[in-house]
């Protein structure tokens, strides 16, 4: 007998009480732009002398997707909104895209794909967390052009199975 759930990875056991809580609140926030408060909590908890080891480098790890997420997702929204004001309000001044932006494009979607495939087989949780935060990013860049490549289908906000957090529900 086979449960359905029995491949789907779970949080990483963290012993320590205030790694833990980091944790949480790093996984639980938008990483569009961390709260200086959850920042604060996660460094003071990284800081401590704790005998959690591999607690202390798994939220260390989440920390640092959470704060390249951040950046990341500063350059997505730069570049998605170079593309609005090019092309006016209400998409009066619809033209070809200039060379540059094309290779911009190009450039964010294989850093994504590179960034994606760097999680190990024991990061999932984080995995499907980056692919949340900065899918929804890229499908509404991926709206505002036409004529991308057929690799842009792989770009999803599905962190689970079902319609949770799917495209469906993103642009509702």
């Amino acid at each position: 007998m086979r449960f359905y759930s029995e491949d789907v990875s779970h949080k990483p056991d963290i012993n320590d009480p205030q790694l833990l809580n980091a944790f949480k609140d790093l996984i639980a926030e938008s990483w569009d732009e961390i709260p200086d408060s959850v920042v604060y909590d996660v460094k003071e908890a990284l800081s401590k002398n704790t005998e959690d080891k591999a607690g202390n480098e798994i939220v260390a790890n989440v920390f640092r997707a959470a704060e390249a997420v951040e950046e990341f997702s500063g350059i997505i929204t730069t570049l998605r909104m170079t593309i609005d004001d090019s092309v006016g309000m209400s998409g009066e001044d619809v033209k070809p895209l200039p060379d540059h932006i094309k290779n911009a494009i190009h450039t964010i979607f294989d850093r994504y794909s590179t960034y994606l495939n760097s999680f190990g087989p024991d990061e999932t949780y984080l995995r499907k967390k980056v692919e949340t935060e900065l899918g929804t990013k890229l499908i509404h860049l991926k709206m505002r052009c036409s004529g991308l490549g057929a690799e842009w289908g792989k770009v999803t906000v599905l962190g689970t199975s079902g319609l949770a957090g799917s495209y469906v529900e993103q642009r509702a």
